[in-house]
């Protein structure tokens, strides 16, 4: 037997060996079919804190551009109106954390409550930001109007907390 045969059959032979060693740990964990649903739920809520926080994250830049660009004279009298869009990503992590004992029971509920409310999250902050942004840019240019700006604010933020309450419902 030549030198290159030898090692073909050493190489066969360790593999016969391992595949020996192998086998009943391959034949036990085939016969189980894995449950994808929980995987599937965490990954779901990982995403849905992550459109929430990332949101969140938007629209305080958004708001915050604008009560910067209007230099220091009314900036802490301002400062409310420009962090409402931060809510949304406390909202996030309220949802992430209720919904994780559900996550073995009910994981295809637990999915669908997340694909939503992430989604309603990242918008919401994000269009709360730029409207925040605009009741910024009404204060700074000397209107009286630090409520409505407030109010405006609070009409993405209604929304949010709708998407809120909904996970709570939906069963």
């Amino acid at each position: 037997m030549t030198k290159k045969g030898k090692w073909v059959m050493g190489v066969l032979a360790t593999l016969l060996v391992m595949a020996g060693f192998v086998s009943p740990a391959v034949a036990g964990t085939a016969a189980t079919t894995p449950d994808w649903a929980p995987m599937v739920a965490k990954i779901m809520m990982g995403l849905s804190l992550s459109l929430g926080l990332t949101g969140s994250a938007v629209g305080l830049s958004i708001s915050f551009s604008a009560l910067l660009g209007g230099g220091p004279a009314n900036f802490y009298k301002i400062i409310p109106v420009a962090m409402m869009p931060g809510s949304q990503g406390i909202y996030s992590i309220v949802v992430f954390f209720t919904n994780m004992d559900q996550i073995n029971t009910d994981p295809y509920t637990v999915a669908g409550r997340a694909g939503i409310f992430g989604i309603a999250m990242l918008l919401s902050a994000w269009y709360q930001g730029i409207v925040c942004a605009a009741g910024i840019r009404s204060i700074q240019e000397g209107r009286n109007t630090m409520a409505n700006a407030l109010v405006a604010g609070a009409m993405p933020e209604t929304y949010a907390v709708f998407a809120l309450v909904m996970t709570f419902i939906m069963k």
